[in-house]
């Protein structure tokens, strides 16, 4: 019997699954992993969405006696960078501290931003505390300070950094194409277009300068590739990026992309003749990304898209907080079993109302508040009123911020307004008395089929490389004792159907939990019909239910009223031996037929509420 070395063997071993709670928001599961960590002393790696999370977890993990090392954002003004943009830049891209500026900075050697990255405490502290772009990094996980440290811990909204998606817009591709040439001219070179075309013709090895106007030349071939695909591509449609740059086609273009030194050199430049605006360097590096590795791009008339995946070492264990995360779409990004730990049930302390006259979308809730008689601003009016001279939260959609915190200025005086995209990991809410949420959160259609592909590959599109249409369904809802009808957007296939409540309704309960339902007294008003899962206790009611005012406004204030009338008549024709068809309801009652078959499956016992 051969032994194989125990090295060979772990990676021989299939990968531990994922460990992923059940646990709604708000339930304090950051702070159980926390007390775990201090009373088992597991050495981990703990990876957060942003800085300010990641300080308080650091801050959490001291008072419990954790020795933590902490990979801070910088550098600050207290470094003393002498390059201190352009690393900033290197940094948010995902490069090395070593890289870059720093790698022939005349200070590298007494620098104290790059001796958080050297010091003995990378591999001395129990834990290490990171913000999740590092995961990107193909080299992090052959670090020092990565070593023995067996638990990886994803806080928050993990897979947007394991499948982080790109996008480069028509205009932004347009104006780097002109920034091109003003860096070909700052290098030496000549701003004419046609000698990239030239370029793309040579064969032997270039050096310096020279080689700095080639690279340019191939940037600006693939970017006019680019743009003459997204122009045909009309409202979108999927394509292998090979088949898109069809003229980066030489080994020596492929030698000048692959060359890091080149890169940086080119960066430096680009970033210096770009007045330090860092758009020119950004797509550099994301175009870079894009010809050196193929993959499917999605092309529209207004961007090209794609995935930039992460990797997760198969010899590490992780634990992923993230409540909303959909186990199929976990485990097609990760390529990793899941495993689903069932938690401990915690009475909710919170009443929740979701208010469903509207779907409530995006665009719907632009046009409405741009109306003289807005559903959503008598809602936020009337909400406001009730809840004034107590804590409340708004929470909208970007384009709605202004608007909505000059009506609750206004109506309310205290209210605080935020956009969804800017929740996550936040607990500035967690007592506050009241919050509004108002809308469904579907991105662009568009992000959804990234995740989609970059969960389940190019299987989870057709043949032609297109993804399913996003239809309009009719959906009945259990709710608590009631049964509604709602009309919403749907796709047909299973995997895409994982990715909608994943994205969609995964934001509308990091939402909530914000306010932490379980734990704060609080009264929260969710408007949008979305289905929502039942992980918590949510009393479905119309507007008018909850605010009498708002009988009038979007719904006849006679509907209930006729599907009463509707039900009663329906029994007394059955009473008087009469079969109770909707033509003969509709003919006692005086009404269409076509108006009566809108309220008899209403009217029908244990079928959906009626609006009021």
């Amino acid at each position: 019997m051969v032994l194989l070395p125990e090295s060979l063997t772990a990676e021989l071993r299939p990968p531990a699954p994922i460990v992923l709670p059940t646990a709604p928001p708000g339930v304090g599961k950051t702070h159980s992993v926390l007390q775990a960590l201090a009373a088992h002393r597991t050495r981990a790696v703990y990876a957060t969405p942003t800085h300010e999370l990641a300080m308080q977890v650091q801050a959490d993990l001291e008072a419990l006696g954790v020795s933590t090392h902490y990979w801070r954002k910088g550098p600050t003004d207290e470094d003393e960078c002498p390059h201190q943009d352009m690393v900033e830049f290197f940094r948010g891209l995902g490069y090395l501290i070593r890289w870059g500026p720093c790698q022939k900075c005349f200070k590298r050697k007494r620098c104290a931003y790059r001796r958080l990255f050297t010091s003995g405490a990378n591999k001395s502290a129990q834990v290490l505390i990171v913000t999740s772009w590092h995961l990107r990094r193909e080299d992090l996980w052959t670090l020092k300070a990565m070593e023995n440290r067996p638990l990886v811990v994803l806080d928050e909204d993990a897979l947007s950094a394991l499948a982080a998606p790109v996008e480069l817009t028509v205009e932004r591709l347009r104006s780097f194409v002109e920034n091109l040439g003003v860096l070909r001219l700052a290098m030496g070179g000549t701003g004419d277009p046609s000698v990239a075309w030239l370029t793309r013709r040579l064969s032997k090895p270039l050096e310096g300068d020279e080689a700095l106007l080639a690279l340019t030349d191939a940037y600006r071939r693939a970017t006019e590739d680019i743009l003459r695909a997204c122009a045909v591509a009309g409202h979108g449609q999927w394509r292998e990026s090979q088949a898109v740059l069809h003229q980066i086609v030489t080994n020596h273009d492929q030698m000048l992309l692959g060359d890091d030194d080149l890169f940086f050199d080119l960066v430096g430049h680009a970033y210096n003749a770009a007045c330090r605006r860092t758009v020119l360097p950004n797509i550099l590096a994301d175009l870079r990304e894009l010809l050196t590795e193929p993959r499917p791009v999605h092309l529209s008339i207004g961007a090209c898209r794609w995935t930039r995946q992460a990797f997760l070492p198969p010899d590490r264990q992780i634990l992923m907080l993230d409540a909303t995360a959909e186990p199929t779409v976990v485990a097609g990004v990760t390529g990793r079993q899941v495993e689903v730990v069932e938690t401990p049930l915690i009475e909710q302390r919170a009443t929740v109302y979701q208010i469903m006259d509207k779907i409530a979308t995006r665009s719907g809730n632009r046009r409405d508040l741009a109306r003289e008689e807005s559903w959503t601003r008598k809602l936020a009016t009337e909400v406001a009123r009730r809840h004034r001279g107590q804590s409340m939260v708004c929470i909208t959609f970007k384009a709605d911020e202004k608007t909505l915190q000059e009506l609750l200025d206004s109506e309310h005086g205290s209210a605080r307004v935020v956009h969804y995209g800017a929740l996550r990991g936040l607990n500035a809410f967690q007592g506050f008395e009241a919050g509004l949420i108002l809308g469904r959160p579907m991105p662009n259609e568009a992000q959804l089929q990234l995740l989609a592909v970059a969960a389940f590959g190019r299987g989870a599109l057709d043949e032609d490389l297109r993804s399913p249409p996003l239809e309009w369904q009719l959906h009945t809802h259990q709710i608590g004792p009631d049964v509604w009808q709602v009309r919403r957007q749907q796709y047909p296939d299973e995997r895409w159907q994982a990715v909608w409540r994943h994205v969609v309704v995964g934001e509308l309960m990091q939402a909530i939990g914000r306010l932490r339902p379980l734990t704060n007294d609080a009264t929260v008003y969710i408007a949008t019909n979305e289905p929502l899962p039942d992980t918590l206790e949510i009393l479905p009611v119309y507007a008018a239910e909850v605010f009498p005012s708002m009988a009038t406004s979007t719904r006849r204030s006679d509907f209930q009223d006729r599907v009463r009338q509707y039900a009663r008549t329906m029994e007394d024709l059955a009473a008087e031996g009469v079969e109770p068809t909707n033509r003969a309801v509709c003919e006692r009652l005086g009404i269409k037929e076509c108006n009566g078959f809108r309220y008899r499956k209403l009217a029908m016992e244990g079928e959906a509420r009626a609006p009021p």
